[in-house]
């Protein structure tokens, strides 16, 4: 048995009997007839369908920004390539959203590589953005980037940071991933989400939608982008752009920055929206 495999039969054991909470189990007497969803949603895919234009004026921008994207690179803490936390084309749509409408202020709910990324934007944009990032334990170092970093866990506390974003302004998501009553996922839909006011550009991280999670990743048991449909299909989210529906029907992996970027193989899954009036 691997060290994951076991640790995670480990944390259900001592969820199940008690001992602690390390994660969640929710009985269902017919979830043995439950089958994975397969199929794109149709509904989310042709509201993407009718971004297309903005998919590729953004995929277009990447192409125009090839030699600053590859000429990102260098020690801790400035961004780079080989990582499989935010991979190629979620960390170019970042650099050129950011750096071709830089804001004013960005609030970052899960720090670390998107981070490095985030400061190289503002930075090569010549912008005096405020860069807030609350995260307790970063998955890459922030040290030296120009960043106002609180490490703790997101909270209601937090919600004058967000109601105080403006058009343009950017509220950065990298969570939990999981929709649980009290989780970050729940603050940041059913609290956050409310409060921004409209045209403030939106980015949550780990999600394929139009398609569904991948098989490969069942067992991290995610249902964020499940609910953030929701914000889609009722209009109060307007796609901006998606790495999966780039991918996957935009055919972005030979556009030339793109290819010429290295790619670790992880898989690319950002998606920008703004909110809707």
């Amino acid at each position: 048995m691997t060290t994951r495999r076991w640790r995670r039969l480990r944390m259900g054991l001592e969820t199940v009997l008690g001992v602690r909470r390390a994660g969640f189990f929710i009985p269902y007497r017919y979830a043995a007839t439950v089958a994975p969803p397969r199929a794109p949603y149709a509904a989310i895919e042709a509201a993407m369908a009718d971004a297309e234009p903005a998919f590729a004026a953004l995929l277009d921008q990447i192409d125009a920004l090839g030699d600053a994207l590859r000429a990102i690179e260098g020690p801790p803490p400035a961004p780079r390539w080989a990582q499989d936390w935010y991979p190629r084309l979620d960390a170019a749509a970042a650099y050129a959203l950011l750096r071709g409408a830089p804001p004013r202020r960005v609030v970052e709910v899960g720090s670390g590589h998107s981070t490095r990324f985030v400061a190289r934007a503002l930075r090569d944009a010549g912008a005096r953005a405020e860069h807030v990032c609350i995260d307790p334990a970063p998955r890459a170092a922030l040290a030296g980037l120009p960043t106002l970093w609180r490490a703790e866990v997101l909270s209601e506390a937090h919600l004058p940071l967000f109601a105080a974003l403006e058009p343009g302004d950017v509220a950065f998501f990298d969570s939990s991933h999981i929709l649980m009553p009290g989780t970050d996922v729940d603050l940041i839909l059913n609290r956050i989400l409310p409060v921004l006011r409209p045209g403030v550009r939106v980015h949550v991280h780990d999600v394929f939608l139009p398609d569904p999670y991948p098989p490969e990743w069942a067992w991290r048991g995610y249902n964020e982008q499940n609910a953030l449909a929701g914000w889609i299909l009722g209009g109060a989210l307007r796609p901006i752009f998606s790495s999966r529906y780039a991918l996957t029907r935009m055919q972005a992996a030979r556009r030339p920055a793109l290819a010429a970027l290295p790619w670790t193989g992880a898989p690319e899954s950002a998606l920008w929206l703004e909110r809707a009036g």
